[in-house]
């Protein structure tokens, strides 16, 4: 091959991270194609590949990765071409389908790409191949909303990743895990990856991989509820790496933070302007992050018709990245319109949508945050009950409480709640909190509404207090031009008594109940305790610091202004005064230290003692609080979503789903690791391997389980009558149709749809299947308009769909669109191991009922063990069900050797006479005795007697056994087998041994 040297020094650059060498190396080099592809030098293929890996990862230029691999992207091209090439070409057009930002952007196309690529890696390549390809489905996976999924390829990356040095990969694994984990809540994980990702990019400085680290920060900032000026700083930076003529969807999910961030400071008309900008320029789905957050704006400008229109636009026009995350977005924002126009019936309709879509994806925040609105929903209808139900199922994922905006809504309900019930300190309690959470995240708007029902509450014993609350209140929603609100502060600002009100006023009356509640933040411990100092040492300097080994002090909240100089205590002094201030331990080390200090003269320390003897009961509790709240953050982030560890050994899904062999187990493993899964799958498998079981496995495993599964096979049905049988049709839509007929979709709704032989789907009615799947709508013969369906698809076939699709018996945009999850059975011949298993499960339950238990002997067990079942897991069904139909009854059934059908028998006398024989002493297959015991027993006799016949040889007998070398081994050690007595020994005394 011409200039392979320069291919494998451009391999090695690339897995340096020096891409700009590899780029100006290879540009002089790529030459056009000739008309034939096919014909061109293999060097050009690599050369190209590898100059569209460095255009995508680096550039993101999906155009100039498509003129380079757009001649090889047709099957019939690529597999004219060796398997090293065939699988480099794969590999990277699957990554530009798989490309977010690419305008024929198509993960399931780019599914199928990863499978091809990863089934033609030669040695030398494949475990970098395989890397990338992982690498690849992770973003595919992402892209589709597949998290789980995504996170399992990605772990997968890394273990892959530890074997070989690649900086790039590197990179690209901490990207999409630190899209992955801020996307499902985990955001202490996200932090780290983040942080490491932002190394490695500081090393490549690539602006591409700048702006997607600087996105990150932005959205993990606005999640966490971060600093407006932090958060600012990211969205501009990736703002201005990722924007342009054709902005990246990282770029308008930093622009939704960039305009989240203005609205939550009050600066609205920025905001506004903003959007408009950035959406003239856009009108595609692209923009979606942006139009959500401006109806989200919209709706507190109390501008409904604005507001609905953009909801309806990102309802109507499906985004291809996250297009199910987007939809439940709208449908909460579409619910908080109902509600604010007093129209709870449909609010609940929405958010009752949204909740259903967040639970599908496993999203925790996305979940929350549906249950907190249906709660708000309920007391807007007055059922206090239904709404205390909403928030005890919030408190499933309690420990986002302990970030600021999750604290702040969870205090405002509680407050609502509470006043429901006509309880009114509670609810001034639970007010004050979420007013103290508000205003740490200077949100001024909820702020605002904050001050004016603490005031309502405060005006009967302190109107000063409640003036002073309303004043503020009117002026921020003059400011930001929300007239009703505006009104209403000022109409109960003018119904305060004039006269004054005298009250005792013990500030700590209330730090309690309030360190109590506020023990779900660190930030809101410290506010609280702040709040309480502020009344009892008022117009003086106070705040809280945090000191923790290893980084030093931080100032986590302050009242009044910094001292010029401030001079930091030892962590291990509970007290310490300097001329400035005064310092208090709250919480001592190990771990984090938190410290109060004070504004005190040494003239004042002698009040301040005072006071801290009056405030003495209480440190243990603000302790108390520090602790409860760090253990909440602790745990955030660092579980959920199904992506802890699986267990080594994981129950079968269904009680007819019984196996022994590795392959099942890690089949059943992949079942369980789809299960919050709503993708396509499809399996292949020999046909009788048991697809349809499989089918059912899955439905059993996943969110839809207690919904139908409903099973249809494409090859019983006549092709005229196929599209009615799926679609349906309505009453006369053609002759003889008498009645209505919902057809198989419909009657799956909400559950699962098993279509078996896919491969024998008319060509004429794939169109609308493929219409289904990508839509979700289904168009019956006869009908005016199209329903839309909510049904997971699992298709099935035991032929080989590529090649159906290079004949043009299948399409292929429907194959990728069915191959989003594939899943493969394999032939009982190659997990023998299993048959054991299922001879005991089929003797169980193919006898008559009140029959007694039947039994089977050690040389016909040997003889099912030894045949190679073409019929596969059915030929052996029916095998056991004629032989017990068969056998003799009387003492007891037991099925021997002769009750076996003769191609079964023919697999031990054909056996050379020169064979041992099993030993009497073999297990009987019978009632009641351990499996376990006796699958030990039948494997150690087949393959001591596979051995003798093979003289000891390990790989010709693992051959004959349907197993690998490794296999073979490992099962001798386990069973006791010595292979060298086979290897030394004569075939008659191998006889004897056995």
């Amino acid at each position: 091959m011409r200039h392979a040297q320069t291919i494998a020094l451009a391999r090695s650059l690339l897995a340096e991270g020096r891409s700009r060498e590899v780029a100006r190396m290879l540009e002089p080099l790529i030459s056009p194609l000739p008309e034939n592809p096919a014909a061109a030098e293999p060097s050009q293929y690599v050369m190209r590949a590898l100059l569209a890996r460095v255009r995508l990862l680096r550039q993101g230029a999906v155009e100039a990765a498509r003129v380079l691999l757009g001649p090889l992207a047709d099957l019939p091209v690529r597999e004219r071409l060796s398997p090293e090439l065939r699988a480099e070409i794969a590999l990277w057009l699957g990554w530009r389908y798989a490309w977010p930002d690419a305008s024929d952007s198509d993960p399931a196309r780019a599914f199928n790409l990863f499978v091809e690529a990863e089934r033609h890696f030669t040695d030398e390549l494949r475990l970098s191949g395989h890397l990338w390809v992982r690498i690849g489905q992770a973003l595919a996976y992402l892209t589709i909303d597949e998290y789980s999924l995504a996170l399992q390829a990605l772990d997968e990356a890394a273990a892959l990743k530890e074997r070989l040095p690649d900086l790039e990969a590197d990179v690209w694994i901490h990207d999409l895990r630190v899209q992955s984990y801020v996307l499902t809540g985990r955001y202490r994980a996200a932090q780290r990856h983040l942080e490491q990702l932002t190394g490695l990019v500081e090393q490549l400085r690539e602006p591409l991989l700048q702006g997607r680290a600087a996105a990150y920060q932005a959205l993990l900032e606005q999640a966490r509820g971060g600093s407006p000026a932090t958060t600012l700083e990211a969205a501009e930076a990736a703002e201005a790496w990722l924007g342009g003529p054709e902005p990246t969807y990282l770029c308008w999910q930093a622009r939704s933070c960039w305009l989240a961030t203005l609205r939550r400071t009050g600066q609205w008309t920025e905001a506004h302007h903003l959007a408009q900008r950035w959406l003239a320029t856009s009108a595609g789905p692209a923009a979606h992050p942006v139009r959500l957050e401006a109806a989200q704006l919209a709706l507190l400008q109390e501008d409904a018709a604005r507001s609905a229109d953009l909801i309806a636009q990102v309802l109507t026009v499906p985004c291809p990245t996250h297009p199910r995350l987007y939809a439940a977005r709208a449908a909460l924002l579409e619910s908080q319109r109902y509600l604010q126009s007093k129209q709870p019936e449909r609010a609940r309709e929405w958010a009752e949508r949204a909740y259903q879509a967040a639970h599908e994806l496993r999203l925790e925040p996305l979940i929350l945050e549906a249950l907190l609105l249906q709660a708000r929903i309920a007391l807007a209808s007055g059922n206090a009950k239904q709404a205390q139900s909403f928030l005890h199922q919030a408190e499933t994922f309690g420990d986002y409480f302990s970030l600021l905006p999750w604290a702040a809504h969870r205090f405002w309900l509680l407050a609502e709640l509470a006043r429901a019930e006509a309880r009114k300190d509670e609810a001034r309690v639970q007010y004050v909190q979420a007013l103290s959470a508000f205003s740490l995240l200077t949100d001024r708007y909820h702020t605002a509404r904050l001050q004016l029902e603490v005031a309502r509450l405060t005006q009967d014993f302190d109107p000063a207090q409640a003036r002073a609350l309303l004043e503020a209140a009117a002026q921020v929603f003059a400011q930001l031009g929300v007239e009703t609100a505006r009104q209403e502060a000022q109409n109960t600002l003018l119904a305060l008594p004039h006269h004054p009100i005298f009250a005792v006023h013990t500030p700590e009356a209330q730090f309690g109940a309030a360190l109590a509640h506020a023990a779900l933040s660190v930030d809101l411990v410290a506010e609280t305790w702040l709040q309480v100092l502020e009344q009892l040492w008022p117009g003086r300097w106070l705040a809280v610091y945090r000191y923790l080994p290893g980084t030093g002090w931080q100032a986590l909240q302050h009242h009044g202004e910094l001292p010029a100089t401030l001079t930091f205590p030892h962590p291990d002094q509970a007290t310490y005064y300097t001329q400035q201030a005064a310092w208090l331990r709250l919480r001592p080390l190990p771990g984090v230290a938190f410290f109060t200090a004070a504004a005190v003269t040494p003239e004042e320390r002698a009040a301040w003692q005072t006071l801290l003897e009056r405030l003495k009961p209480w440190l243990p509790v603000v302790t108390l609080a520090f602790e409860h709240a760090l253990l909440r953050a602790n745990r955030l982030g660092e579980a959920g979503n199904g992506h802890a560890p699986e267990t080594a050994e994981l129950p079968s899904p269904l009680p007819e789903l019984v196996y022994a062999s590795s392959a099942l187990r890690a089949l059943i493993g992949q079942i369980y690791r789809i299960r919050s899964s709503h993708s396509p799958v499809l399996i292949t498998g020999e046909s009788g391997t048991g697809k349809e079981l499989i089918a059912r496995a899955i439905h059993a495993t996943s969110d839809r389980r207690h919904a139908p599964f409903v099973a249809f096979n494409c090859a019983n049905v006549p092709p005229e009558l196929i599209d009615s049988h799926l679609f349906g049709h309505e009453k006369g839509a053609f002759t003889g149709a008498l009645q209505a007929n919902p057809g198989v979709i419909r009657a799956a709704e909400g559950g699962t749809l098993f279509l078996d032989e896919i491969g024998d789907l008319p060509l004429e009615v794939q169109p609308k299947l493929l219409r289904f799947l990508q839509e979700g709508e289904i168009f019956p013969l006869g009908a005016r308009r199209p329903l839309r369906v909510n049904v997971r698809v699992i298709a099935a076939t035991h032929q080989n769909l590529e090649e159906l699709v290079r004949r043009g018996a299948f399409r292929e945009d429907l194959y990728y669109r069915l191959n989003v999850i594939p899943l493969h059975v394999p032939p009982l011949r190659e997990r023998r191991e299993d048959i054991p298993v299922l001879v005991r499960h089929f003797l169980n339950t193919l006898r008559p009922p009140g029959a007694p238990a039947a039994s089977i002997t050690a040389r016909a067990m040997e003889a099912l063990l030894r045949y190679n079942w073409p019929g596969n897991v059915r030929q052996l069904r029916n095998e056991i069900e004629r032989a017990l139909a068969f056998v003799a009854s009387e003492p007891a059934p037991l099925i021997d050797l002769k009750d076996l059908s003769p191609t079964v028998q023919q697999t031990l006398t054909d056996t050379p006479a020169h064979l041992p024989i099993l030993s009497r002493q073999t297990p009987t297959l019978e009632a009641g005795q351990p499996l376990e015991a006796v699958l030990a027993g039948t494997e150690k006799a087949l393959i001591e007697r596979v051995l003798a016949e093979h003289r000891g040889r390990i790989s010709a007998a693992a051959r004959s056994l349907g197993l690998t070398r490794q296999g073979l081994y490992k099962k001798m050690k386990r069973l006791g087998i010595n292979p060298a007595r086979f290897q030394q020994t004569a075939v008659p005394n191998a006889t004897a041994s056995a």
